[in-house]
């Protein structure tokens, strides 16, 4: 029996199979993450992203990273998106993270996105807005916390 696992890419809705698989990032589309739902337990919260540059020529644009945090779980509500300060509600969206690339094939950049704010729900959204022909970025992420 295969057994499917959540590894460290948590950028879309898959199940991963061994644990080594990244996403690619380079689109100019919002790639946003499932629904993180044990935020509510955790205090101290991060999220941890390796962002490895894959080149052929020139520089990958620059990669965007935020958290939205909601009261409602965003597949099963309407209500996330009038929670989420995109929907004008009261809690925004946390601003972008900016990583910009260096051109070298191989560079591996490493982010961290903290938030305290409570919220029963949490997601992680990836955007490259600036779409280059010749790179791109290899994402994995993993989410962290602790209880008090």
């Amino acid at each position: 029996m295969l057994v499917a696992i959540q590894v460290p890419s948590i950028i879309l809705p898959t199940a991963w199979t061994l644990g080594t698989e990244t996403e690619t990032i380079a689109d100019a589309i919002e790639h946003t993450s499932i629904d993180i739902s044990v935020v509510v337990y955790l205090q101290e919260k991060s999220v941890y992203i390796s962002a490895t540059e894959v080149v052929a020529a020139g520089v990958p644009g620059p990669l965007w990273c935020w958290i939205e945090l909601s009261p409602y779980d965003s597949d099963t509500s309407t209500a996330y998106w009038a929670a989420i300060g995109g929907g004008g509600g009261a809690i925004a969206p946390f601003a972008p993270t900016i990583e910009i690339g260096t051109g070298v094939n191989g560079t591996v950049h490493s982010l961290i996105l903290p938030w305290t704010i409570h919220s029963p729900w949490a997601r992680l959204v990836i955007q490259t807005p600036a779409i280059v022909a010749t790179a791109s970025w290899a994402i994995q992420a993993l989410i962290g916390g602790g209880q008090k």
